[in-house]
């Protein structure tokens, strides 16, 4: 039997490149920046749109999670298909709640979630807890654990295909979300 071309690896450090080489997506309704340049800690005032990171390996996906968010609230959007730079971004900026795959990469959405919250839990300051986190779930996806699942930081799991009014459904909570039956 022939090995196959692509190594498994087993650190997090090997999963992803380096993070000089993936690039930070900031999006706000219309437009799109990409920098290369690390984002530095904000802070953000009550006025500032809530931040939401997009961990997701499938660029269809992520796009129709942050062109739903653009179109429906007010929040400024991150990208990223990486899990290394997934977690360095969130240790880097105050979001309001994450998108994950059940599988970024190599690494599990729930395990990368674990990891963020751990990092959390352990810095100083007001914010005791992560903040809240929709898991996408593909069909050969397996099942949240339970003791995740009844975890109050996980605001939904959004199988695909997935539907808008179950993506802007499951942002209510969190974020405003505009009325899409009102032009303007």
């Amino acid at each position: 039997m022939a090995e196959s071309p692509e190594r498994k690896w087993t650190t997090l450090r090997k999963i992803a490149p380096a993070p000089e080489s993936a690039p930070v997506v900031e999006s706000m309704p219309h437009a799109a920046i990409v920098s290369l340049d690390p984002v530095t800690p904000t802070d953000e005032g009550t006025d500032a749109p809530a931040s939401i990171l997009i961990a997701h390996p499938a660029a269809s996906t992520t796009r129709l999670i942050r062109e739903t968010l653009e179109s429906f609230t007010q929040a400024k959007v991150y990208t990223t298909a990486d899990p290394l730079r997934a977690f360095e971004l969130a240790l880097q900026r105050r979001y309001a709640l994450f998108f994950l795959a059940m599988q970024v990469g190599e690494l599990s959405g729930p395990m990368l979630y674990e990891l963020i919250s751990k990092a959390c839990a352990s810095e100083r300051g007001p914010r005791l807890l992560p903040p809240g986190v929709v898991f996408v779930r593909e069909k050969d996806d397996p099942r949240l654990p339970d003791s995740l699942a009844r975890d109050v930081r996980v605001k939904d799991v959004l199988a695909k295909p997935i539907r808008i009014e179950r993506l802007l459904e499951s942002v209510r909570g969190v974020l405003e979300v505009k009325d899409p039956t009102v032009r303007g």
